[in-house]
Order: C-alpha cells, then sequence, then structure tokens
C-alpha cells in the first residue's frame, strides 16, 4: 500500500486520488447564485415572497400561514385542514379514544368513521400490526444506529411478503395502506430495541384493544402499562402530525415517485428517506439538542436575563452550533402561529406539572416569548416568526419516555399516513408522470 503526502496530511494513494478528486468536484458542481437569478430560477420550487410554486391539487389538506391582499404577503394566524375540517375543530369532533385512527380513517376514506366502523378499524388494524418472522429476523440481525435507516428498509421488505404487491384497485390500496400503518409501531419500537438491547430485546405484543398510540408506547417500553394521560398525549400528537399539505418534501416526494406509477411500499421508502433529511424530519431533535447545550452552558439558565443574553448569542453564530438559528421558531409557511404548536404544547402544560418538569419546561415558554422579539432585533428584520410544531414535540416525547433516536420515526409513524392519501389521489388524480425543467449552464 503506498503511503503519501497530501497537503499535510498521510493518506493512501487511493485516498490522494479519492481527495483530489472530490476537490475538483467542489468546482464542478458549484453554479453561481447569479446564474440562478439570471435566469429567474425558483430555487426550492419557491416564489419570489416565500410561497411554494403551485405544482398540483389536492384535497386531502391545506396550510395557510399567510394572508395574500393588495398590499401584498400578510402574517396570519395558522390554518391547518385534514379533509376540509380545521385542525382544531377536527379535534373537538374526535371522540375521546382512538383519535389517531379516526383521524387515518378521515385522511385515506374522506370522512370521520361512524361508531361502528371504527369499531371495525381498530380490530383490523391489531389484527394486522404483527410483522412477518421473516421481517423481525432481518430486524433483529441487521441493527441499525439509524432508527429511519431501519424503518425504511422494512417498509421496503414488506413488498415481498404481500402476496399481491402490485395490486393498484383502490380498496387494495386502502388495504395496503392500512396494513402499513397498522405495522409502523412495532417496525419503530423494534428497530430502536434492537439497536439498544441486540438480541435480548423484546418483540411484545400488544393487546386487541390497543389503539396505535398505546400499542407503540406498549412495545416500547416492552410491555410495561401505559398511563392514561400518556396514551392521550401521543395519540394528539400523531393526529396533528398526520398531514400537512402535498408541498412538504416527503408528501412531494410521495406525489413525485407516485407520478411514475411505482408501487406503494417503493414510494413510501423514498418519502422516509426524505423525512429522514435533517432540514425536514429532525428538528425536534436539534431543539433538545439546544436546550440540553443551554443548560449545559448556563449556570443560571433559569435566569430570563440570562438565557436572552445567551440566545442573542446564538443568533449572533457566537454560541451553540454557530447556525445562528433559534431551533424550533420559525416555519417556511406559518408565520402569527403554528396550529399544531398550540394543541401539543397544551399536552406539555400537562405532563410538565404531572412529571415534574416546571423547571425544564419554564426555559421552553422563556425561549417562547424572548426568542421571536430578540430574531428581530439581532437580524434586523421585522419578519415575524412564533414556535412551530418541532418546538414542543420533543419535550413531549421526552416526559413520555420516548429516547430522541426515535423522534423522527414518531414523525414517519404518524405521516405515513398522509403519504398513503397522496399516493392514492396522485394515482387516481395524477395521470401525468412529474417531470419539471432544469436549465443546463455552462
Amino acid at each position: 500500500m503506498d503511503i503519501i503526502w497530501y497537503n499535510g496530511t498521510v493518506m493512501t494513494r487511493l485516498q490522494s486520488i479519492i481527495k483530489q478528486l472530490s476537490d475538483d468536484i467542489v468546482q464542478t458542481y458549484g453554479i453561481p447564485d447569479a446564474e440562478f437569478s439570471r435566469l429567474s430560477v425558483k430555487r426550492g420550487l419557491r416564489n419570489a415572497d416565500g410561497t411554494g410554486v403551485l405544482a398540483g391539487l389536492t384535497r386531502v389538506s391545506s396550510v395557510k400561514g399567510v394572508e395574500k391582499t393588495a398590499h401584498g404577503v400578510q402574517p396570519c394566524h395558522g390554518v391547518l385542514t385534514y379533509r376540509g375540517l380545521s385542525l382544531d375543530e377536527l379535534v373537538r369532533q374526535l371522540s375521546p379514544d382512538y383519535q389517531f385512527e379516526q383521524t387515518v380513517f378521515l385522511l385515506l376514506v374522506g370522512r370521520l368513521p361512524k361508531p361502528d366502523e371504527l369499531a371495525d378499524l381498530v380490530t383490523w388494524m391489531a389484527e394486522n400490526r404483527q410483522l412477518d418472522p421473516a421481517i423481525i429476523q432481518v430486524i433483529q440481525n441487521h441493527p441499525s444506529t439509524s432508527v429511519m435507516n431501519t424503518v425504511q428498509t422494512v417498509v421496503s421488505l414488506l413488498y415481498t411478503v404481500d402476496k399481491h404487491p402490485l395490486a393498484s384497485q383502490p380498496d387494495d390500496l386502502l388495504e395496503k395502506s392500512l396494513g402499513i400503518i397498522a405495522k409502523f409501531p412495532m417496525i419503530v419500537a423494534y428497530a430502536y430495541l434492537s439497536n439498544a438491547n441486540g438480541k435480548s430485546a423484546k418483540y411484545v405484543t400488544p393487546t386487541a384493544t390497543m389503539g396505535t398510540a398505546e400499542a407503540f408506547l406498549y412495545m416500547l417500553h416492552e410491555g410495561k402499562p401505559v398511563q392514561d394521560l400518556d396514551k392521550k398525549t401521543l395519540d394528539l400528537t400523531l393526529v396533528i402530525h398526520a398531514e400537512h399539505g402535498g408541498g412538504n418534501n416527503s408528501s412531494f416526494t410521495t406525489r413525485v415517485i407516485a407520478s411514475s406509477a411505482s408501487d406503494l411500499y417503493s414510494t413510501l421508502a423514498g418519502a422516509i428517506g426524505s423525512l429522514k433529511g435533517p432540514l425536514h424530519g429532525a428538528a425536534n431533535q436539534k431543539v433538545c439538542d439546544m436546550i440540553d447545550h443551554i443548560q449545559a452552558t448556563l449556570n443560571d439558565w433559569d435566569q430570563r436575563s440570562a438565557v436572552c443574553d445567551y440566545l442573542k448569542e446564538i443568533l449572533e453564530k457566537k454560541a451553540y452550533d454557530k447556525s445562528g438559528k433559534i431551533y424550533g421558531l420559525g416555519h417556511a409557511v406559518y408565520t402569527l402561529s403554528d396550529p399544531r404548536a398550540i394543541l401539543i404544547k397544551e399536552k406539555a402544560d400537562q405532563l410538565a406539572i404531572e412529571y415534574k418538569k416546571s423547571a425544564d419546561y419554564q426555559l421552553y415558554l422563556t425561549i417562547e416569548s424572548e426568542g421571536p422579539r430578540l430574531f428581530q432585533t439581532v437580524k434586523k428584520t421585522t419578519k415575524i416568526i412564533s414556535p412551530n410544531v418541532d418546538f414542543f414535540s420533543g419535550f413531549v416525547y421526552q416526559c413520555l419516555g420516548i429516547p430522541v433516536p426515535v423522534f423522527t420515526s414518531m414523525f414517519a409513524m404518524a405521516r405515513v399516513s398522509g403519504w398513503c392519501t397522496h399516493y392514492i389521489e396522485e394515482g387516481l388524480s395524477g395521470r401525468r408522470i412529474i417531470r419539471p425543467k432544469y436549465q443546463y449552464v455552462s
């Protein structure tokens, strides 16, 4: 093996070649910002005002964060609707138990279930929740430090245990969707346990009366009874994460792959890959990491003035990860408020008291109240930001005993219902492969 020096570093000849080529790649792939402006490219499929380019139509959900007036775009309180029902109204209409299952029915079918339909759905999902022994063996034999990596692999493998994986009539897709949604809590929980505990990881079978939220917590905590507050809290978080329009990265990924007439399993694997990206699905992990950092760095993190001073340093790119971001504040669509954050904060209030975490929670409240003001001052902007759903969700998950490595998979466990819905809608109404243009520049 040849050993050489390259820019003061000892490496093998092959490593030096790769390094030289990578230096070339940086030059080759870089396209100046001026080129995007010259050709009026809407980067990220965004309009100049920050709103998304209109790429399709949907009857699944809508997301509103601004009002368009004669004077331009104006901030407003956020509104999220599922099948025409605002999230607030939906939560009021849902019966107390099996709220996620009711939401799944609403998204997939287009209306809320009748009591007997809900009972049948809960029973069917419980009966179809268990994983095939071959799938369990794959999880056992190939643990990954990334739960999302395992989840993506297993969802692809579900194709192999489906007797008719390419069946694509509406009834076929409804049954496949419900089956995948039912299995998701088992996949996520066992993927984490297998990596954390190795061969000693327990595969605990939930009871037939457990809904998705309770089944997941029961499996994750290896058969320990689930408290009613914990079950109902997780049930609500699944509801508010279930869907968020067709333009978010993972749902749009679903639409793009579905438009090629690919199968449901392959499409969902693509959506999971999208959600795994830190710019999409891992924001609540960054919030928790930021909170931990503040508490470890400041001796007086319980003092508002000390927290404000440190938030200012974070915004000035002098502290934490030097990104200049206060994670959990601000959203691509919402301005004055995120309706999901409002609902999950109500649960966070309860959990902070129940689990004696009021001091920790107060730090969140301080950042919530002071962060937007400091953002405007430091950044010298009038842009309005507010807490998004990720700001409080990590705190809630920690109160429920859910480990940080599972957070993004929790998002997927809920959002898979929306992905399945978009897959079906794209197949029935899209009728054309999505194929935007990329302009060659020399």
